[in-house]
């Protein structure tokens, strides 16, 4: 049961990031109001928000202390209403969660499955979950990457290029998944 967790978390990442890859590649100035107003979508948003939060809810019930535990999942949702009442961009704050999440799920995946892919597994999932930590302190930081992606092509196709490498990379994991697995 568990392998075809990991199987299929890195099919919808990899189908997340190429998806990603053709959105922002498609960004353009015409488009930049409908982008801009998405990243201020609170359902969306909450959407986002929840999944990342329930996404880091079993990690932390590991390390936290044990008289908290039963409580973390109502301190998750209680969270999760105060961002979406007093918070403004949360689509970017649940996309940041998600980024950080999935960067640490997959280096402690890489890790459990012994997949022994070194240097080469830990820095994108270090440029994702950074790329989240920036993002979560500032969201006004990938509304203003939109501005500058869409008015100068250079750093549109950079980040479309980021996304779509990082696509083929968990396509590869997949494959080594499969191998070191059976």
């Amino acid at each position: 049961m568990e392998k075809y967790i990991i199987l299929s978390a890195l099919i919808i990442g990899a189908i997340f990031f190429a998806v990603l890859a053709l959105l922002v590649s498609r960004c353009c100035e015409a488009r930049l109001p409908g982008a801009e107003k998405f990243l201020r979508n609170r359902t969306a948003g909450a959407v986002l928000s929840a999944a990342a939060l329930a996404w880091c809810v079993p990690q932390v019930q590991a390390v936290i202390w044990t008289s908290v535990v039963p409580w973390v999942w109502y301190l998750a949702l209680a969270a999760l209403v105060l961002s979406v009442l007093y918070l403004d961009n949360m689509v970017a704050r649940g996309f940041a969660g998600l980024l950080i999440m999935g960067a640490y799920s997959f280096l402690d995946m890489t890790f459990d499955c012994k997949l022994n892919m070194g240097i080469s597994g830990a820095l994108p999932a270090w440029v994702w979950g950074a790329v989240g930590i920036v993002i979560a302190a500032k969201p006004c930081y990938l509304r203003d990457f939109l501005r500058l992606g869409a008015h100068k092509k250079f750093w549109r196709i950079l980040a479309a290029s980021l996304a779509g490498i990082t696509a083929l990379f968990l396509l590869g994991t997949i494959a080594i998944y499969l191998k070191v697995q059976g």
